[in-house]
């Protein structure tokens, strides 16, 4: 994020703070409850957001070094994603072009070349087909036309991008960060490490699960015994772009007293603030002080009740170095504690399990609308802008 642009932020924060205010939508929405309950919609969905749109799989330390790779099947497609021996992303389906047997396990590693553990057909990583096992008995096959199939895959901004649906158009990463990508890329999304990642199952549909990162109005009491002595609750910005979405909140260590007795120009941004982008259709992109948080939301395909979030942590180069100086200067050398542990005391103990109330509710047919308020205002983008890729109309405003 460019300087300007973070104290601008610091300052709007600053004047909700002192006028117990914060961003607000043009008025309130009733949306319908079938949202997360509907099987027809479910469908639309899996065909719109997760096969035909360009899904952020990732950040470029998932692929440090040339030759690494990563296989996975969290769209719902089994997709290798590598970094070739000249260091270019690229994509393919995870399928060997023989009998189709997924080519590589789920995970990552380092390899110039891969067999299919069913007959040992080999490709490199660029997705050349290389070997034919007894090829002389198998028969004369074209290698040339035999290679994993690619699909559409770019790396921008730090950031791994793949259509899980082959031919199509290349991917247009500015068109899908609209007007982002410059405040991504000052982030240094490459410095940060890669650290450890998490599969969340749940009993709620993938859009509440995003909804779990769309507001801070909760915090004071559903987070009273963990955020709400960090954050400020109900205090936020607000800021689309197009259909990805930024909201800030405001750290409460030493928040007040920073901007009110340092200089503008030493506002340490990253240590005061919380930032929560929404990157369409599935992901939200968190920046804190400890690091990066990567969290893309998937439905089941035969259950709207139903999601896995699929988490990855960076870590932030700056704290790294803190704290193994300060392993140096006392000795110690122990493991630090996993950042999942706190995140699920948060996300999976309070959060999740709030919302597979709210599935509970929903699927039961007590009501058919509920409420986004005026004071969230991210809520009623993300609904919107995915109300708007199946074809629906917009939620309406209700001017209060």
């Amino acid at each position: 994020m460019l300087r300007d642009e973070q104290l601008r932020i610091i300052k709007e924060l600053r004047d909700h703070l002192k006028g117990d205010s914060t961003a607000y939508a043009k008025g309130m929405m009733r949306a319908p409850v079938d949202t997360f309950t509907c099987t027809d919609l479910l469908q639309k969905e899996l065909d719109q957001f997760f096969k035909k749109e360009a899904l952020l799989l990732g950040l470029s330390p998932d692929l440090p070094e040339n030759n690494t790779y990563i296989a996975t099947s969290e769209t719902g497609v089994p997709i290798l994603m590598t970094r070739d021996s000249d260091g270019r992303f690229r994509a393919f389906l995870n399928v060997c072009r023989h009998r189709g047997v997924q080519v590589i396990a789920d995970g990552r590693g380092r390899k110039a070349n891969f067999s299919c553990p069913f007959h040992s057909w080999t490709y490199r990583n660029t997705g050349d087909l290389i070997s034919v096992t007894k090829e002389e008995r198998f028969g004369c096959i074209d290698k040339g036309h035999h290679g994993l199939v690619a699909l559409p895959a770019e790396e921008k901004y730090g950031m791994l991008w793949v259509r899980p649906t082959p031919d199509g158009d290349p991917i247009n990463v500015d068109a899908a960060m609209g007007g982002l990508g410059i405040e991504i890329e000052n982030w240094d999304i490459a410095s940060h490490p890669y650290v450890e990642e998490q599969t969340l199952e749940a009993n709620i549909n993938w859009k509440l699960a995003i909804d779990t990162f769309g507001e801070n109005y909760h915090f004071d009491f559903l987070h009273k015994g963990t955020l709400a002595p960090q954050i400020y609750g109900n205090l936020q910005t607000s800021q689309a772009f197009d259909n990805n979405y930024r909201m800030v909140f405001a750290s409460k260590t030493n928040f007040d007293q920073i901007v009110e007795h340092m200089p503008e120009e030493d506002w340490p941004y990253r240590y005061m603030t919380l930032n929560v982008y929404f990157i369409y259709p599935n992901t939200i992109f968190l920046v804190d002080a400890i690091g990066l948080d990567l969290l893309r939301m998937y439905p089941d395909p035969k259950d709207p009740g139903k999601s896995k979030t699929h988490h990855r942590y960076y870590a932030n180069p700056e704290m790294v170095n803190y704290l193994e100086k300060q392993r140096e200067e006392t000795g110690e050398n122990h493991e630090p504690e996993s950042r999942f542990v706190g995140f699920n005391e948060i996300v999976v103990d309070e959060d999740y399990a709030m919302a597979e109330l709210t599935q509970l509710g929903a699927s039961s047919g007590a009501q058919t609308h509920y409420w986004f308020g005026r004071n969230e205002p991210a809520l009623q983008h993300y609904h919107n802008v995915h109300r708007k890729g199946v074809g629906l109309p917009e939620l309406e405003v209700i001017e209060s």
